[in-house]
């Protein structure tokens, strides 16, 4: 190992970055750098002053927000839940707006026979 090397190991220690203090693009980066097919993971580690641990957790934050973002189904028929209290409500809120709503028809009605 020349002595040049040495300094670059030494200047990469110095320069480490924890993985939390690594921008999401940066973590990005990283993470498609290292899926590539025969990846030299040791090397693209070293460069960004990472520890293969803190790999695997930028590995688990790519999953987790991929199974998130594909999680959301905009157009999915599950209900969504809502809390008993605010169901209560808006099922009043509707009951008033169907009796509102059959009043307003039989006064048209009305009104229509007195016009003909």
């Amino acid at each position: 190992m020349g002595t040049e090397q040495i300094t670059n190991a030494e200047e990469a220690v110095k320069e480490r970055k924890s993985w939390k203090k690594l921008s999401g693009q940066e973590k990005w980066r990283i993470f498609l750098e290292t899926t590539i097919k025969d990846a030299p993971v040791g090397e693209i580690l070293r460069r960004y002053g990472l520890y293969s641990s803190e790999l695997t957790k930028i590995r688990r934050q790519a999953e987790e927000g991929a199974l998130n973002e594909f999680g959301k189904n905009r157009h999915s028929k599950r209900p969504e839940s809502v809390p008993y209290a605010e169901h209560e409500k808006l099922k009043t809120e509707l009951s008033a707006k169907e009796k509102a709503l059959a009043q307003m028809s039989e006064e048209y009605l009305i009104l229509k026979k007195s016009l003909s």
